[in-house]
């Protein structure tokens, strides 16, 4: 995991004099930095909420939130971009660099970018709808068309829900409707949807 000097000195700010804070500070840890912001985006750790601009570190346990119209991206460790769109909350749970993490998607949409031709673990997202697993992977996950849909421009990913889960590779996506719902069977996305989707994260 990224553990810096700033992420320390960054806790300190955001505990104040309140008891206890030397602790809660050090247990503070960096996932990355904010790349692009536009709109209103803030970073809520412990209670805290501030503000996010370009530069400014995002950290383990952070909830990112994204204001009407707004976007935010965020590169996590050296080679992982994550990229919201606009109403969406999404925690950082947990993050190794460049290797794998978990995030738990509470609304909205999001783009993940990792590079495949490297070594990496798994990244699991939490969703309302269910899970997604992936490994060394683009992907969309977000609303489309009136549903949760999930797209995956390269790599592979599996999509759980508690009606059953099915496995994407290049170019293919599927529709989510509900937790106990199965996920739609492997299709092709026409460019006009991945376009939209894309549009929505950019």
């Amino acid at each position: 995991m990224l553990i810096h000097r700033r992420s320390l000195l960054i806790g300190l700010a955001l505990a104040g004099a309140r008891p206890g804070f030397a602790a809660a500070a050090m247990q503070i840890i960096e996932a990355g930095s904010v790349v692009q912001v536009t709109g209103q985006s803030t970073g809520q750790l412990k209670g805290e909420k501030r503000t996010l601009s370009v530069g400014d570190s995002v950290f383990i346990d952070d909830m990112l939130t994204t204001g009407a119209g707004a976007r935010l991206g965020a590169k996590l460790g050296e080679m992982t971009r994550l990229s919201l769109g606009e109403r969406t909350r999404v925690r950082i749970d947990k993050f190794l660099v460049d290797r794998g993490g978990e995030l738990v998607l509470e609304r909205g949409a999001i783009l993940f970018d990792r590079p495949d031709d490297k070594p990496s673990g798994t990244l699991n997202v939490t969703t309302p709808f269910g899970l997604i697993a992936a490994r060394g992977t683009k992907f969309f996950a977000g609303p489309s068309n009136g549903v949760f849909g999930v797209f995956v421009e390269h790599g592979l990913v599996t999509v759980k829900t508690r009606g059953g889960q099915v496995s994407l590779s290049n170019g293919q996506g599927t529709d989510l409707k509900s937790r106990s719902a199965p996920p739609t069977a492997p299709h092709s996305w026409g460019d006009m949807r991945i376009a939209q989707a894309l549009a929505s994260v950019t």
